[in-house]
């Protein structure tokens, strides 16, 4: 049963005042045919995106009213507590017929039967699935459904300071390095002033809980049981993991919480020579570096099974099992997955690896248009292939919050956090504990 957190209880007034404006739409009756003329059908589409996409949206959705006349699409852009005006919804029975629904809560809200089965109609209508990335189909998926179609992916890299490794006359990492190689490269970079305090570290790096799955898995440890049902985080190979992370860090290889200058971005101000960066964040980072040093990017390093620790999260379009217009609003999914939407969506703009392989290349062409760095920028794109395909179960929600009370501080340190050996334990029991809660 869904509990309402008092998150939603606080946002409740807010979410009202959404629905009041996304519920105020001519009423309809479905045209059966989405292609063809007829009665006048209106769509609900809630996106949730900075404001400079909004006419990018816009565009998309002009060309799709062009091509179907009969469908009116009425877009909002909700930024402001997103989610849980969307659980208020679902909860309500009103959600939009087409919204943006993260792959972190593809189960989620299939289980709570808020999202409609696509299954038959990619079958009916002979959708090119083998066009998405096969991580993304997994996260997408629900009891071997799929309950969303693609938008974007996104993954990690690690950027490097090519004039730091200049200066010390160290060699650029390559596709093969490992983590014990990481480690080994990037504590050379560490500097200390004349007191002892770190003035340059060698890494940065993300604590986030969705990268970190890959990183542990990487090095053979598990998170979960094969269904789901249980959370096996508390094992050798995860503990083995985590204390490597900490004597990096104890080394000074990775800055500790709070060590870096408040309100200075490491990488870019070259606090550090190398740094964790989403494929989200080549344009970014173009601008906070600028003319300042050249920069590239490599693979992540592979951990001990040989496979590198790759888990994407993305966003993904799904259709409100409560919409009375499903046709229209698979057609307009079909239409807003497209590749040449697609390619007005991202990859013309260089947001994330795109959800549809067949326009990554247009990604990779703008990113390298201007030849601006990182020169190797298309490695994102070719870790896509090497991802884990692992699904984020219905408690996602609930691990990640355990993850960033639990395992963060016991990555990047601080006064009074616990040890990994602590951490691993609380953060096991606190998953299974959630397990229970969701069933």
């Amino acid at each position: 049963m869904f509990k309402m957190s008092r998150n939603l209880i606080l946002i409740l007034l807010g979410a009202v005042m959404l629905l009041v404006v996304t519920a105020c739409v001519p009423a309809a009756s479905p045209a059966g045919d989405a292609g063809a003329g007829g009665e006048q059908v209106t769509i609900r589409f809630v996106s949730n995106h900075g404001d400079v996409e909004v006419p990018i949206f816009e565009e998309v959705i002009g060309k799709f009213e062009a091509e179907f006349p009969n469908v009116k699409v009425d877009y909002l852009n909700a930024t402001s507590q997103f989610e849980d005006t969307i659980k208020t919804q679902g909860v309500g029975g009103s959600l939009p017929d087409v919204w943006y629904a993260r792959t972190f809560l593809t189960s989620d809200y299939a289980t709570k039967g808020w999202t409609l089965n696509l299954a038959s109609l990619i079958d009916r209508d002979d959708v090119d699935v083998d066009d998405f990335w096969a991580a993304q189909i997994a996260q997408m998926s629900y009891e071997g459904d799929l309950y969303a179609l693609p938008y974007d992916f996104s993954n990690v890299g690690i950027y490097y300071n090519k004039d730091i490794f200049d200066e010390m006359g160290v060699d650029y990492p390559t596709s093969d390095w490992t983590m014990e190689e990481m480690a080994e490269i990037a504590e050379q970079f560490v500097e200390k002033d004349a007191d002892g305090n770190i003035t340059r570290w060698g890494l940065n790096i993300f604590p986030w809980s969705w990268p970190w799955l890959g990183i542990l898995q990487a090095n053979g440890g598990a998170i979960f049981n094969e269904d789901q049902t249980e959370c096996v985080i508390n094992s050798a190979e995860n503990l083995a993991t985590l204390e490597f992370f900490k004597e990096m860090r104890n080394k000074g290889i990775y800055p500790e919480s709070g060590a870096t200058p408040e309100g200075l971005e490491p990488f870019s101000n070259g606090l550090v020579a190398m740094t964790f960066e989403g494929s989200w964040g080549t344009q970014g980072t173009r601008d906070r570096v600028g003319d300042k040093f050249d920069f590239d990017v490599v693979a992540m390093p592979k951990g001990s099974t040989g496979r590198r620790g790759i888990t994407p999260a993305g966003g993904a379009w799904s259709i409100a099992s409560t919409s009375e217009h499903p046709e229209e609003a698979w057609e307009f999914i079909k239409f807003l997955t497209s590749t040449d939407s697609t390619n007005t969506l991202i990859s013309d703009h260089m947001r994330s690896i795109p959800g549809r392989k067949s326009s990554v290349p247009r990604w990779t062409e703008v990113a390298l248009s201007g030849e601006l760095p990182p020169a190797n920028v298309g490695v994102f794109g070719e870790m896509m292939e090497e991802a884990y395909e692992i699904v984020y179960p219905q408690f996602w929600g609930d691990y990640d919050i355990a993850w960033s009370n639990l395992m963060v501080p016991a990555i990047v340190g601080g006064d009074g956090v616990l040890g990994p050996a602590e951490a691993l334990e609380q953060m096991e029991k606190q998953c299974n504990e959630a397990i229970a809660n969701s069933q």
